[in-house]
């Protein structure tokens, strides 16, 4: 299938990949596909989400263009925010009900308003930080995001033109680690990611973990790294689930590599002759090191 200039820019575009028209390669439309199909597939696991009944978000914004923006945006995962369009609307809503998330425009119109509304938050919120603190400004300014910081915010967001998509990232990751108790999932490069487990005792964990590796290396994640530090006590009639991934990763022309494991594990792994079948390192930076190497 042929494809011009213009189609090859609208792909690059969508993708995000920074590649040049002129000079790109069959490797370049591959890697913005892999992108595109990460996106897509993203837009899966959120309409997905399961978001708990009393779930509740506080958008502080005096812009009705981003108001609506964001309030359609969060509907596509079953959220219905609250909205306040200033600070003194925001404390009133503050004063009726617990938020699990607060997310607040800087300038309300100017970043007094936001500086003095982030700390009444504060303020409210209870010792264990159980609700989180997002601010979003197009501001540059070092000193006033580092003062945004200081006084206790969890992200801040540049309002460019995917700030939305950023918060609901933010939003969603923090759902779903809550939702996956089984295990941690972050991506160390375009083609490592890595799974801290913390249970790996029952086939419900077992076939939880794999789906989701299935997942990752259909979307391009060809080296998967298992963190398995939380993992103690190990059944040796698990150790098969290790075989079939490290037979997974090395389809992709990947690796698959087991980090900070226990004796128990060690003990399986020797049981089943794959001591020497699958690498094991003391860090999950020393694995990375190995596969870049």
């Amino acid at each position: 299938m042929e494809i011009n200039n213009e189609q090859l820019k609208k792909l690059f575009d969508l993708s995000g990949l920074d590649a040049d028209v002129l000079s790109a390669t069959t490797d370049d439309i591959n890697k913005a596909l892999i992108l595109i199909e990460r996106k897509f597939l993203s837009l899966l696991s959120n309409e997905a989400m399961t978001v708990p009944a009393e779930f509740n978000i506080l958008i502080v914004d005096d812009l009705e263009l981003s108001i609506y923006q964001f309030n359609q945006l969060l509907k596509k995962v079953g959220i219905v925010p609250t909205v306040a369009r200033n600070k003194v609307e925001a404390l009133a809503e503050l004063k009726k009900k617990k938020f699990d998330y607060i997310v607040v425009d800087l300038f309300l119109p100017d970043a007094q308003d936001g500086i003095e509304l982030i700390e009444e938050c504060i303020k409210l919120r209870d010792a264990k930080r159980t609700n989180k603190i997002i601010v979003m400004s197009g501001t540059d300014d070092k000193d006033l995001i580092e003062k945004c910081y200081k006084l206790g915010i969890d992200e801040f967001v540049p309002k460019s033109s995917n700030w939305h998509d950023q918060i609901l990232k933010f939003i969603t990751s923090s759902l779903t680690s809550k939702q996956h108790e089984d295990f941690f999932k972050y991506s160390i490069n375009d083609n490592i990611c890595c799974y801290t487990i913390n249970k790996f005792n029952s086939q419900r964990h077992i076939d939880l973990i794999v789906k989701d590796v299935t997942t990752s290396l259909y979307t391009g994640f060809s080296n998967i790294i298992f963190n398995m530090e939380n993992v103690k006590i190990f059944d040796d009639e698990y150790t098969s689930v290790f075989t079939s991934l490290y037979k997974m990763c090395n389809d992709k022309g990947g690796k698959f590599m087991l980090v900070k494991i226990s004796d128990s594990v060690k003990s399986a792994l020797a049981d089943a002759f794959l001591d020497t079948l699958i690498p094991t390192y003391t860090s999950v930076d020393l694995a990375v090191s190995k596969i870049s190497s």
